[in-house]
């Protein structure tokens, strides 16, 4: 009786992780704007929006575009 109920609880476990959805990498990419109140290059604050859109540009290997 054991086999069978692990047998049923596995078929219905497979069936539903078919039935979930495509993950994330399957996505386009992504282009978002950030806006900040410092200018682009201003020293400190405006650079540190330039690197860390450069850092999430990296870090998802191009599937997120960050504007500042």
């Amino acid at each position: 009786m054991k086999r069978r109920s692990f047998l049923a609880g596995a078929g219905l476990a497979g069936i539903a992780a078919a039935a979930m959805p495509a993950p994330a990498i399957a996505q386009g990419k992504r282009q978002l704007k950030m806006v900040t109140t410092w200018p682009k290059n201003y020293p400190g604050l405006g650079v540190s929006a330039e690197r860390l859109a450069k850092r999430i540009g990296e870090m998802t290997d191009g599937q997120i575009e960050i504007k500042v």
